[in-house]
């Protein structure tokens, strides 16, 4: 039972507030305070790993993946990212946030911009140095690679058992649904002290950085944010209601939580049991719900695809940097791939916007200026992320349904 009835987005928000208060009152002294957010939040990824593991896992061993399923998430997957890139190149284009923070490029600047980037290194991520590396480095990519392979093995040698052999499969499944059910209890008992870590992580930024670290970046803060808002606004909710038929009031009603609670831990993949109950209650069948929020978590990253699409260009802008139609076009293309492989952790839209600088050789230096206000551009990518996650099993259900007879 919860030691207190108020809903957990509830507590999350007053949890921020109090944070803010007192890290305003207490200021830089709070720093120690951040590690008791670090192990509440260190403890929800070592558990969440092994769960989307096993949650992909269950889906393809019990039939719940079907072709048409398949196929529905990536059409949506690709309609949504389509989406997320031309909004970004829609706001940058017309407002120019990075005029108002001009800099100057240094010789550093010019060196970082002839540097070359191995096209490797993102297949690199799908490629686990060991069976448990992806469980240990929190490996998504590789996880859900060796997911669907174990899944294929298993459904490929389950249809040419003999009939005893498939009462073993029988059994295996039923001891993977309760490995998963142990998991989700576990994983909900450090859900109930998300509150905690977001006081301790709120207090510690506002005592360290106070409210001015909006500063000359509040230009980049409203185009990124303005952008999601759009994304969340106008795409999502034209699955949701226009094509699905869903009631928007109850799909947002049982959205808050999952909103609420990636916003608080900023990472879509420790929200990942949260999403699936809220799925649940909106009425969305298991096998959408875990497509979507498992195997296409990779895939659902709208967030972090608008938000580097954004933050490059203003760093571009901030340089004097113009870029052509076709540049902007590769622009786009690279951040797709970065964004497919990253994880749904905290700060990976940061390791991926680095990727994305020095891939499209644009200075990677300027990058701590972002720093300074992503406390804020994090957790809203993570909100979206869910939200698209969400919106892509909502689709997938209705695509996936059968259909009535004529």
């Amino acid at each position: 039972m919860r030691l207190f009835k108020t809903p957990l987005y509830l507590q999350t928000l007053i949890a921020m507030i109090l944070g803010a208060v007192v890290g305003g009152i207490f200021g830089d002294t709070l720093g120690p305070l951040s590690q008791l957010s670090k192990l509440i939040v260190q403890w929800i990824k070592i558990l969440a790993t092994p769960l989307l593991f096993f949650a992909i896992l269950d889906g393809i061993l019990n039939g719940q993946m079907k072709g048409r399923g398949v196929r529905a998430m990536l059409l949506i997957s690709a309609f949504n990212a389509l989406c997320a890139i031309s909004i970004a190149l829609f706001i940058s284009n017309t407002f120019h946030a990075g005029q108002y923070l001009q800099l100057k490029a240094g010789a550093a600047v010019v060196e970082s911009a002839k540097k070359n980037w191995d096209w490797t290194e993102a297949l690199k991520t799908f490629i686990p140095d060991s069976l448990i590396g992806p469980f240990v480095n929190n490996a998504v990519p590789a996880l859900i690679l060796l997911a669907i392979l174990f899944g294929i093995a298993g459904r490929v040698l389950e249809a040419h058992a003999t009939p005893p052999e498939k009462e073993v499969y029988e059994h295996a499944r039923h001891s993977l649904q309760l490995l998963m059910k142990i998991l989700l209890k576990v994983m909900e008992w450090f859900i109930y002290l998300v509150p905690l870590a977001v006081f301790a992580s709120v207090a510690k930024v506002v005592g360290e950085h106070g409210f001015s670290i909006l500063g000359g970046l509040g230009a980049y803060l409203a185009v990124t944010l303005s952008g999601m808002f759009l994304q969340v606004v106008f795409v999502y909710q034209f699955w949701i209601r226009g094509i699905a038929r869903k009631s928007l009031g109850l799909f947002w009603r049982e959205a808050r939580e999952p909103m609420f609670y990636s916003f608080g831990v900023n990472s879509s993949l420790a929200t990942l049991p949260v999403t699936l109950k809220a799925l649940d209650r909106v009425g969305v069948s298991s096998g959408a719900a875990r497509l979507s929020a498992c195997v296409g978590t990779n895939l659902n990253n709208d967030g972090i695809l608008l938000y580097e699409v954004v933050a490059a260009f203003f760093i571009a802008q901030a340089y004097g940097i113009h870029l052509s139609v076709f540049q902007q076009v590769a622009l786009a293309g690279i951040c797709v791939l970065a964004t497919i492989g990253v994880a749904g952790i905290p700060e990976a839209g940061i390791i991926s916007l680095l990727l994305v600088l020095n891939t499209a050789n644009l200075p990677a230096e300027s990058l701590p200026l972002l720093l300074t206000v992503d406390w804020i551009v994090a957790r809203f990518r993570s909100v979206t992320n869910v939200l698209a996650d969400m919106t892509v099993a909502v689709g997938i259900d209705h695509f996936s349904a059968p259909q009535p007879a004529q």
